[in-house]
C-alpha cells in the first residue's frame, strides 16, 4: 500500500528574488564630488571604477597596480581565483598620491597603522559609510557591494558586453552576472510603453490634422 504524504506549501518556501541595491550615475558623481578624504576617493574609486569587492580591495597589492597595462590584478579572489579588471585612468593619479601619503607601504595599499597588516572588511567598511555620509547617503542603505553593482549595471547601460562585464567582476557563472539585466535602463533596450506609444500616435495624428483637434475640444 502507498502511503501519501501532504507537504504543507510553506515548508519549502521559494527563495526571494531581489535585485541588488545600485546608485545611480548623479549619486554616484555626487559622491565622487562631496569632499572625500584621498583614502576614501580610492577606495570608492576602486569599488565602482573597478568592480571590485571589498574583501578585494583589502588585500590589494601595490605589484598587482599595473599602471602600465592599465589593469589591476586581482589575486585570489572569490573562489580563490586570480583575474584582470580595469585601472581607470582618472583613479591612477589618486593611488600614486595616496601611497606616497601613507608612506610608500611596502605589500598591501591599504594598511592599518595599528596593526600594521591590511585592513579588514569591516574597517574597509567604517571607510565606504564615511563616504557615503559626506554625500548625504547616509539613511540609503548603500554599502560597498553597492558600488560594484553600480558598475556592473552602469557598465551594462553604456553597451558593455555582458560575457565582459562577468570577467571583469570575477563571477564563476553567467547567471550571476544577467541579473544586472533586470537593472538595464530600459530606455537603453529601446523598450517603449504601449502607452507612449498610443498617445505619440495620437499626437503625430494631431499635428497632421489640427481641425481635428479643435473638433474633440468643442
Amino acid at each position: 500500500m502507498k502511503i501519501h504524504y501532504i507537504v504543507p506549501s510553506n515548508l519549502y518556501p521559494k527563495k526571494q528574488f531581489l535585485l541588488p541595491n545600485i546608485m545611480s550615475e548623479m549619486e554616484v558623481a555626487k559622491l565622487f564630488e562631496s569632499g572625500l578624504s584621498l583614502k576614501e576617493y580610492c577606495v570608492v574609486g576602486l569599488l565602482y571604477g573597478c568592480g571590485m569587492r571589498i574583501s578585494e580591495v583589502c588585500n590589494l597589492r601595490i605589484k598587482d597596480i599595473e599602471s602600465a597595462d592599465g589593469r589591476i590584478k586581482v589575486s585570489q579572489g572569490k573562489g580563490a581565483k586570480d583575474r584582470y579588471t580595469l585601472l581607470p585612468h582618472h583613479l591612477l593619479d589618486k593611488l600614486r598620491s595616496f601611497y606616497v601619503s601613507a608612506g610608500r607601504p611596502k605589500e598591501y595599499l591599504f594598511t592599518s597603522e595599528q596593526t600594521n597588516r591590511a585592513y579588514c572588511v569591516r574597517s574597509m567598511q567604517v571607510v565606504v559609510n564615511g563616504a557615503m555620509a559626506k554625500a548625504g547617503f547616509a539613511e540609503r542603505s548603500y554599502t560597498a557591494h553597492t558600488l560594484r553593482h553600480s558598475f556592473a549595471t552602469h557598465m551594462l547601460n553604456s553597451g558593455a558586453n555582458i560575457h565582459v562585464i562577468k570577467t571583469l567582476l570575477g563571477h564563476a557563472k553567467l547567471e550571476t552576472t544577467m541579473i544586472y539585466l533586470h537593472l538595464q535602463k530600459h530606455t537603453q533596450l529601446g523598450i517603449i510603453s504601449p502607452l507612449d506609444q498610443l498617445l505619440a500616435s495620437q499626437n503625430d495624428t494631431t499635428k497632421d490634422n489640427p481641425e481635428r483637434s479643435t473638433d474633440a475640444r468643442t
